[in-house]
């Protein structure tokens, strides 16, 4: 993981954990008819959605996709292994 995929994904934990600290939404007010704690939170938790996202996007465009690995990687596999369960049961 890169620094910048960290900073992508680290501003929606800072969000969440500033809440009890600002107090324009830790108070008694209401966003759009319910309290601004919630409205907050659900904020953060799309805005959590859109930065794994973007730190998905990222990665796969840099080629740091570990899922992208060949799968015929020498020493991996065996040749004589038998691929069916009912060969292996013999």
């Amino acid at each position: 993981m890169r620094k910048r995929h960290l900073a992508w994904a680290s501003v929606p934990v800072l969000g969440f954990l500033s809440t009890p600290y600002l107090p324009f939404v830790n108070g008694p007010h209401l966003w759009f008819g319910l309290p601004s704690v919630v409205v907050w939170a659900v904020l953060w938790t799309i805005g959590t959605t859109v930065a794994l996202a973007a730190v998905e996007r990222s990665a796969v465009r840099a080629g740091n996709d570990e899922d992208d690995a060949p799968d015929d990687v020498p020493g991996s596999a065996q040749p004589d292994a038998p691929t069916d369960r009912a060969e292996a049961l013999r």
